[in-house]
């Protein structure tokens, strides 16, 4: 069974040899959830679905508070069973893409801004061109996950799957902060799997990486869609679904 945050910090402040300094060790642990927050982790990926606004043009348009990136063609929409994927773009290539009052057609790109500053509340989302209708976007995305309250205290399990990876480096990190020579074993270890080696923090997170996510299906290499022509040149003949 899964142990709660708070099983973890006594665990790791026992095998550290610093018992006493449980609420160090439950600060430490919300700051390794949070590093491995920018990691592209199946596991803190999450979908958000939203309509294009047509009164709002290309944006912005608000998303998640927790949206830290997508991947590529992972932000689409669906007209009558065709898909139509956007591809990614830098602010600063849209902002030289041509706008005009009454400039509309089927989105083609995006771009987003995770400074918070246009809609004052988080990250936003631009598209060009504006959208000529209420289309139903779906968005995959990488999620920043939320602190745990006193962790030290919580009943809560942390959301990263592999424990004896927390375990091991949150360990590290309270040696680390005790001058213990043990820290660079348990934040490093050997760099892979010998049986009957001991196995640090970063062997156990380049293990895990390795077998998450579709590292194992096939990859195809393609041309970049935003110089070698549309992304939906290449549809069939769209008059069989009513346009």
């Amino acid at each position: 069974m899964p142990l709660t945050s708070q099983q973890l910090v006594q665990l790791s402040c026992a095998e550290a040899k610093v018992p006493g300094w449980i609420q160090q060790a439950g600060q430490k642990l919300n700051l390794i959830l949070d590093e491995l927050c920018s990691y592209d982790l199946d596991v803190n990926r999450q979908t958000y679905q939203f309509n294009f606004n047509v009164a709002l043009g290309s944006g912005p348009i608000p998303l998640p508070a927790n949206w830290l990136r997508a991947n590529k063609d992972d932000v689409f929409y669906v007209i009558f069973g065709v898909t139509y994927v956007l591809i990614p773009y830098s602010l600063a290539e849209f902002d030289s893409m041509v706008q005009q009052a009454g400039l509309a057609s089927y989105p083609q790109l995006y771009a987003v801004d995770n400074s918070g500053i246009a809609t004052q509340s988080g990250p936003s989302m631009y598209v060009w061109p504006p959208p000529s209708g209420a289309y139903s976007v779906t968005a995959r995305y990488y999620a920043n996950m939320p602190d745990i309250v006193t962790p030290e205290t919580s009943a809560i399990i942390p959301w990263f799957p592999d424990q004896m990876y927390l375990q091991r480096r949150l360990t590290g990190e309270m040696l680390l902060m005790a001058n213990d020579d043990r820290a660079n074993l348990y934040l490093g270890g050997q760099s892979k799997a010998i049986e009957g080696s001991f196995l640090g923090a970063s062997a156990l997170l380049d293990r895990y990486l390795s077998t998450q996510g579709d590292a194992q299906t096939p990859k195809r290499v393609t041309l970049d869609k935003r110089f070698f022509g549309s992304n939906w040149t290449r549809l069939p003949d769209t008059k069989n679904i009513g346009w």
